[in-house]
């Protein structure tokens, strides 16, 4: 064969592989193999098909048999790069990737994936370099401008990561992962600027701009599901409910499933029948508390409800009115009854919830009487005693990492005459009390020692014996919350939807204080305002009781 003819033959399957037509396309590459079995262009070509079609040892097989041929290696070494990281193996992607580059300086692509893989190692430094090599190189990536764009906003620095997204925008209009993205992180800003002006009114300009963002992303794909949620998280963030809850459905469709649906039909809302009402808890411990409140609810109109939840849950949940607590589909189907069934976080939008019709007649939970008499005695009536927790025992992504609060910051507290510190935090932030200055101050119970037992029974019982909980945003101030007891959460500018805007309240819980930064990361001033509140709370306890008068 010819140089003309192979050449005329890439040609074609290249314009089949741009029609997404890949088995015609790998037909074309392997008819110019027979005629030249060392084109490497065909080699590269059909190392790409492979990949695409999920082949990824074959991908990476063909890629390298391809290195011994033709000048163009860096390009393949990218790609092996690429298929390592789908293959999960991100050490090998970041070698190739370096292949690529020491081969080839100037190779834009090898540059921006390299930083990709520098931001799941966490080298945040080294990623943003990379990506400004990459940009520096070929300016007009978008991709590379969006990807920039989330790291700056993973590294708090908002404003320079909304310049990234609009990059982004200008070169290519129609992407709608940089819309998604600047809704982010306009809704940030907004929550920022709400925050500093210390509950003045909040930055409607930027949450309007965001909700225009999400808005558009969805309209340039209407399957991103991510955009949904961003646009849920603002709605109801901004107390618009309504909306908020039919977008906050897209929820199953982004990351990990956060349930398993049942094959059984899903609950419309219709009134009450001879079948079950099965409501499946799902995200975080917290969530399962905090959505639980709906379960009382529905019984008292009529339904029968079980929430199928994790099994070290149910002796907690089972507290809930008028519902049956089920932890696994195989004890459903011990009632052979119908059912019609819906993820617990939905039930709030199903009923139509506003913040004025928050179902909050608290507590909803309880505590076991036996404990609650063995706590008692051993905490004793002595002192201010206040159980305190800072940060989530397990999770450490940033989301986590941001509202968590150091020990440390608790100093203040510690130094007020007859307060008692009791801890309630759980797993390796307990580390932190052998460094603290006042950890004579702390009392460590041993509550719920055993992980493979139910849950937050004797945390519970604690809590009844408390004059106060203060805790960051955690499954503690959900707890602390549906028992009624007395609890202040501190949150970080940029908090969660449940928290709403500007407020220092929560419809959710009519006993909870809320306690907002004004300064991002700056936690000195939240309990400066904690400190004063304990100080009256505790003038409060000990001033003496009015005299009874007898008429």
């Amino acid at each position: 064969m010819n140089s003309s003819s192979t050449d005329q033959l890439l040609q074609g399957a290249l314009a089949l592989h741009r029609m997404g037509n890949l088995k015609a396309a790998m037909e074309g590459y392997m008819k110019v193999l027979n005629g030249d079995p060392q084109n490497a262009d065909a080699l590269y070509y059909v190392a790409v098909v492979a990949v695409q079609e999920g082949q990824y040892a074959e991908g990476i097989k063909l890629a390298e048999r391809a290195l011994a041929f033709g000048p163009q290696q860096a390009r393949l070494h990218n790609l092996i790069g690429q298929t390592y990281l789908r293959l999960g193996q991100p050490q090998e992607a970041l070698a190739s990737y370096d292949r690529a580059i020491e081969l080839q300086p100037d190779f834009a692509d090898a540059h921006g994936n390299r930083a990709n893989v520098l931001v799941i190692f966490g080298y945040s430094n080294e990623a943003l370099a990379a990506f400004d090599r990459a940009l520096a190189i070929r300016p007009t990536s978008h991709e590379d401008w969006t990807n920039r764009g989330a790291l700056l906003q993973d590294l708090d620095r908002i404003e320079d990561a909304l310049a990234s997204y609009e990059r982004a925008i200008a070169l290519r209009p129609q992407f709608a992962g940089a819309h998604y993205n600047r809704g982010n992180a306009l809704r940030e800003l907004g929550q920022i600027a709400d925050a500093a002006a210390s509950r003045g009114g909040t930055d409607a300009g930027q949450h309007d701009a965001a909700e225009v963002a999400y808005s558009k992303a969805i309209e340039l794909d209407p399957k991103l599901a991510d955009a949904f949620l961003g646009r849920a998280i603002l709605r109801l963030m901004r107390g618009n409910w309504q909306a908020g809850w039919r977008d906050y459905e897209y929820r199953a469709s982004v990351g990990k499933p956060t349930f398993v649906p049942l094959e059984h039909p899903r609950w419309q809302g219709e009134p009450p029948n001879d079948a079950r009402l099965v409501l499946v808890a799902e995200q975080g411990l917290g969530d399962a508390i905090f959505f639980g409140r709906f379960g009382p609810l529905l019984a008292t109109r009529g339904y029968d409800v079980t929430i199928l939840t994790r099994p070290s849950m149910r002796t907690l949940l089972s507290s809930l009115a008028g519902v049956t607590i089920a932890t696994s589909s195989k004890e459903l189907a011990k009632d052979p009854r119908p059912i019609r069934w819906l993820p617990l976080m939905s039930v709030a939008g199903a009923l139509g919830t506003t913040p004025a019709t928050v179902p909050a007649d608290v507590p909803y939970l309880s505590a076991q009487p036996e404990r609650i008499a063995a706590w008692a005695q051993r905490l004793g009536s002595v002192g201010f005693k206040i159980g305190i927790n800072w940060a989530s025992g397990h999770q450490i992504d940033h989301a986590f990492i941001r509202r968590s609060i150091l020990l440390s910051d608790f100093a203040p507290l510690a130094a007020l005459p007859g307060v008692r510190l009791i801890s309630l935090q759980k797993g390796p932030p307990t580390d932190q009390i052998m460094g603290a200055d006042f950890r004579k101050r702390i009392l460590m119970l041993d509550t719920d020692p055993d992980p493979s037992a139910d849950l937050f029974l004797d945390t519970a019982a604690v809590m009844t014996q408390l004059d106060l909980i203060i805790t960051c945003d955690t499954s503690v101030a959900h707890l602390a919350g549906a028992l009624a007891r007395p609890v202040f959460t501190a949150l970080p500018m940029v908090a969660d939807w449940r928290w709403l805007l500007g407020r220092d309240d929560s419809p959710w819980y009519p006993t909870m204080r809320l306690f907002r930064q004004t300064k991002r990361g700056e936690w000195s001033d939240v309990f400066a305002r904690i400190t004063q509140a304990v100080r009256i709370m505790i003038a409060d306890k000990s001033a003496p009781s009015p005299p009874t008068v007898i008429h």
